[in-house]
């Protein structure tokens, strides 16, 4: 693994951006669909609004 340096204003930047990500909707989806893919479920287009 490679270790890096970042200033701690961009840090903090990283950390506010991945907060906002992770209470996003559609952050929310994307786990949702990898659960369903993970159990085995298949959707059609027509079941995801294509």
């Amino acid at each position: 693994m490679e270790t890096i340096t970042l200033p701690k204003s961009e840090l903090e930047q990283l950390h506010r951006e991945l907060e906002t990500l992770r209470n996003s909707g559609l952050y929310k989806r994307l786990l949702e669909f990898e659960k369903n893919i993970s159990e085995g479920k298949k959707f059609t287009r027509a079941d995801l609004g294509f």
